[in-house]
């Protein structure tokens, strides 16, 4: 039987498979070979940086000198910065080549600055170093103007890692457009090259790395006049409208306990008459000798353990040198003494400074609370000690202990960063220590 004649158009599909295939392949890096260590290199960047180019349509293009990883075009757009900011910016990878674009395409008369954020890399999974950039305009002359700025995570007391700036000339219109930049290796943020004015600056903590600043996100604001260099520091913390709510009660100890709200405190806040507390069930009132913030307490009690401390070293002391003094030589006549029965002197324990709440807690004078966490550098140090921690407890101390056994209501007026306001209670229970211990 004759061979059937093979059908021309199976063998195009086959054809262009196996070109498809090959392509694909090509954008692999070959198995074996030695070990590639070195990161990606920048070898051209269109427009140039600096360039004024009207009616500019293309799109911005990163030239790289080798082939660079592929990702989801959403993925790419999260590593490309964009100012001013776009709704939606556009990556195209082209092998070593990116290209990047606003859907709505570039603005008349604005000066934009094109950023890569890190985390390109090539097929060996090197790093692209630094944060290469572009400065185009696409009319105005491009200004030398920078604002410098670090935005403090105040709640986290440290420099934010995850920091944003945002700049909107004023007065602002449904149709402002956000300057933005992130923080450089550093930790610092430069926002540059924008048009000098009147802006109004949101240092934003971007927890979740979009680029903008989201409704629980922490924030701050300054209003800054740019006509070459301007400086600022952002304590960013969460604008809640609802005041703190008390969380948690805890005892302490006999006298003390802590109470813990649902956000944090304004330091300036008065806290002298904040917490009430009264025994249940009967509500009868029970007095409060003292409120202080915990760094207080904290330096209080470290006072009072250092005086318990000595004296019980004191009364130890004292007890051994009198079982070593030998008795005195007996007189006729005379009974002699058994010192071993006599009781050890008492040394009273050094005097506890009465607690004082000044402004925010602290007692006059105190220095203000350090940082939660430690930082890196010098600078950043400084910066924290401007301003208090934000703390989310208070300690109260009673005048009677707490009974073994008892409810205690206790109701707070407490007072946020924004201002707001709320009055709360909560309820502490008291282990009863007099309960028989069950039977085995």
């Amino acid at each position: 039987m004759a061979r059937t004649a093979r059908d021309p158009r199976r063998q195009a599909a086959r054809l262009g498979l196996l070109v498809l295939v090959t392509a694909c392949a090509a954008a692999q890096e070959p198995p074996g070979g030695p070990p590639d260590f070195t990161p990606p290199v920048l070898r051209g960047v269109s427009p140039e940086s600096l360039a004024v180019v009207p009616g500019f349509r293309d799109p911005v293009a990163f030239t790289f000198d080798e082939v660079i990883t592929e990702r989801q075009p959403n993925d790419l757009a999260k590593l490309v910065l964009v100012s001013p900011r776009h709704d939606e910016i556009r990556v195209t990878w082209k092998r070593t080549r990116l290209e990047v674009r606003p859907k709505d395409g570039w603005r008349p008369d604005a000066v934009y600055r094109v950023m890569l954020l890190p985390g390109i890399t090539d097929l060996r999974n090197n790093r692209l170093p630094g944060r290469p950039e572009v400065v185009f305009s696409t009319g105005p002359v491009i200004p030398d103007t920078r604002i410098d700025a670090d935005v403090i995570d105040w709640a986290g007391g440290r420099l934010a890692a995850k920091g944003l700036l945002e700049a909107y000339p004023l007065p602002i219109t449904d149709d402002s457009v956000a300057y933005v930049a992130q923080p450089d290796s550093s930790g610092s943020i430069m926002l540059t090259r924008l048009p000098p004015g009147d802006y109004l600056v949101f240092g934003v903590v971007d927890e979740n790395s979009n680029s903008r600043r989201d409704r629980r996100e922490a924030f701050d604001t300054l209003r800054v006049r740019l006509d070459s260099v301007a400086t600022g520091v952002f304590w960013a913390f969460i604008h809640d409208t609802l005041g703190p709510q008390l969380r948690e009660v805890t005892r302490v100890d006999s006298l003390t306990a802590r109470v813990t709200f649902s956000q944090r405190l304004d330091p300036a806040m008065t806290i002298d008459g904040t917490v009430t507390v009264r025994l249940l069930p009967d509500s009868t009132p029970v007095a409060v000798a003292a409120v202080w913030t915990t760094t207080a307490y904290d330096s209080i009690a470290r006072v009072e353990a250092a005086a318990r401390d000595s004296a019980q070293r004191a009364a130890a002391d004292s007890a051994a040198a009198v079982d070593s003094v030998p008795p005195p030589p007996a007189e006729v006549g005379r009974p002699v003494r058994d010192t071993a029965a006599a009781p050890p002197v008492a040394v009273a324990p050094p005097p506890v400074p009465e607690p004082r709440a000044g402004r925010g807690g602290r007692e006059p004078g105190q220095a203000d609370e350090g940082p939660a966490t430690a930082v890196d550098t010098a600078r950043v140090a400084a910066l924290l000690r401007q301003r208090p921690a934000l703390k989310d407890q208070l300690v109260v101390r009673l005048e009677t202990p707490l009974l073994p056994g008892g409810r205690y209501l206790f109701e707070t007026t407490a007072t946020n960063l924004t201002g707001a306001t709320a009055v709360s209670r909560a309820v502490l229970a008291v282990p009863d220590s007099t309960a028989a211990a069950p039977r085995r």
